[in-house]
């Protein structure tokens, strides 16, 4: 029985530090202010993944209920619905939104939440364009590192206008490195193209050495870490190494981003691509794209992506592959690149195979994203709901005054009518409340509103349990059995009971989990959490301090 009762204090321990342990990034991030909170989260571009989310109602944003206009598709299609998901969720990670929901609902509607968002103009601008899906070829090496070395040169003030086209090395002078130094580590420095304050702001704060000091080489192409991927489009972005490129005569070139990470020696990199502005073939050239299985060659067993295309289409790939052959062709999806396989051979019969290091997934998800191309359709806007930061301030102001009333009463209660027996029950309480929340910060998951209604109501049921419990323990000594006897034979008595009201209550969440949309999920996960911890808490945890308190006092207890 020691022994028990050591491990299960161990237990208790571990799980309080653990959850302490995932709850602190969440402190962190919430104890600052909104602003110094986008401070804190370009230095620290992980932590959005470590911390509760707060849901549109909370922290304000935009809702949006879209519906597919399917009658302008002309044929049925049951992957339409995935088709326009991909999409959407694509314009939306673009607009930089900070963990966005993006649901579908029905056969024809998406639901959009975008928290904490200020441009709703913006979104809904992005949100309604056409898809755009093209095959872009990749620029030469030569060209890549002839780009580089002009960015370099501008971003360090020491190109000549008359000189670019036709310079390409790569070499820098001492002169020029000091310059560089001292325009990315914040020194005073002129700008000789006069680009504005802004940009060269911009590009001091990123504290770099340059441009070329941020790329990586990962396979046939370059990467770039994913804390440097904001510094990178800064240098991009600017108005005078936009200008040196097109003097150079590469101004008809474009840089585009990966859709998808790499994971290389404990880092997170994006792909680069520099590629050609104007397209080969446009998405309407694709009749269908099927992920399958490779059944020959050495990539045998692994996934792939089959594509058909059109006669139009067939003739226009039969005629590009056969002139670039060994040469890289992205599919790029609204400036996206998800793919850029190399072409191996003439393709003459339209038909193709675009093979990687896929899983089955990741191929299903890419086929969706070739045939979303091939067939749009309209997306109108049905619902729209604006949230203002301040009512969501309001909300969580109210929210968290009724959670600290109900608490007072409960912990009122507990005090007076169970003394001992329910100050152990007000711990496991914590313990049920930090436990939740611990697991919500884990896996990154999104509080919302109904869901701070969801712990709310864990508290009257973590209480009820342990009232279950106590009663029992107190029909045990009015029977005339010792504290033992009756601490045992309670917690025996009052498990099946509450497994069952747990179970059946479980039962009901995930069918809201499953079922429901928007605020009643938030409600039912906060709700799961909170039954799956409360049946550790009040049979397992209160049961360890008991025997505790047992041990202490011994026939002197009383409940």
């Amino acid at each position: 029985m020691k022994k028990n009762i050591t491990l299960g204090i161990l237990l208790a321990v571990a799980v309080v530090a653990v959850c302490t342990y995932l709850l602190i990034p969440s402190i962190i991030f919430y104890s600052k202010t909104p602003e110094a909170r986008e401070a804190y989260v370009s230095e620290h571009p992980d932590i959005l993944k470590k911390i509760i989310n707060l849901g549109l109602d909370l922290q304000g944003g935009m809702r949006l209920v879209l519906e597919l206009d399917a009658s302008k598709v002309g044929v049925t299609d049951k992957d339409l619905l995935d088709r326009a998901y991909t999409i959407i969720e694509n314009r939306i990670n673009a607009l930089g939104v900070a963990e966005p929901t993006i649901q579908k609902q029905g056969k024809d509607r998406i639901i959009v939440e975008l928290p904490g968002l200020k441009d709703e103009k913006a979104a809904k601008n992005v949100i309604g364009r056409t898809a755009q899906l093209e095959f872009n070829l990749l620029r030469e090496p030569a060209q890549l590192e002839h780009a580089i070395n002009i960015i370099d040169k501008t971003v360090a003030g020491t190109i000549e206008k008359d000189s670019v086209a036709s310079d390409s090395s790569n070499v820098k002078t001492k002169e020029q490195q000091n310059l560089a130094d001292k325009l990315f580590k914040g020194a005073e420095s002129q700008d000789t193209n006069k680009n504005s304050a802004s940009d060269t702001e911009a590009t001091k704060n990123s504290e770099v050495t340059s441009f070329k000091d941020l790329l990586v080489s990962m396979g046939d192409q370059v990467a770039v870490r994913m804390e440097d991927v904001g510094k990178v489009n800064t240098i991009l972005n600017r108005q005078d190494v936009r200008q040196s490129l097109e003097r150079a005569g590469l101004g008809s070139n474009v840089f585009l981003w990966s859709h998808d990470t790499t994971h290389n020696e404990g880092s997170i990199f994006r792909s680069l691509y520099y590629v050609k502005s104007s397209p080969e073939m446009r998405g309407d050239a694709i009749k269908d794209a099927q992920a399958s299985i490779d059944q020959t060659g050495m990539r045998a067993g692994g996934a792939k992506v089959d594509l058909e295309m059109n006669s139009r289409g067939a003739r226009r790939f039969s005629s590009v592959t056969g002139a670039n052959v060994n040469k890289f062709l992205a599919i790029v999806l609204d400036s996206t690149v998800y793919s850029a396989p190399r072409i191996i051979q003439k393709i003459p019969l339209g038909r193709a195979e675009i093979t990687g290091n896929f899983t089955m997934e990741e191929a299903r998800d890419l086929a969706i994203v070739l045939r979303a191309g091939a067939l749009p359709a309209p997306v109108h806007v049905i619902e729209e709901r604006t949230v203002g930061p301040s009512l969501g301030q309001d909300s969580i102001d109210k929210a968290l005054l009724a959670a600290l009333v109900g608490v007072i009463f409960v912990i009122a209660f507990s005090l007076f009518y169970y003394r001992l027996s329910g100050a152990i029950a007000l711990i496991a309480l914590a313990i049920n409340i930090m436990s939740v929340l611990g697991i919500m910060a884990f896996l990154n998951a999104t509080l919302t509103l109904p869901g701070i209604a969801g712990l709310i109501l864990q508290v009257a049921m973590g209480i009820d349990a342990n009232v279950i419990i106590f009663e029992r323990i107190r029909e045990e000594l009015r029977l005339g059995k010792t504290v033992r006897g009756g601490i045992d034979s309670g917690y025996k008595m009052a498990f099946w009971t509450i497994m069952d009201s747990h179970l059946t209550a479980l039962i009901t969440g995930f069918i809201l989990l499953w079922k429901g949309t928007g605020p009643i999920k938030g409600f039912a996960i906060t709700f799961i959490f909170g039954l799956i911890t409360n049946i550790y808490t009040s049979l397992f945890a209160t049961r360890v301090f008991q025997e505790v308190v047992f041990k202490s006092h011994k026939d002197k207890m009383s409940i």
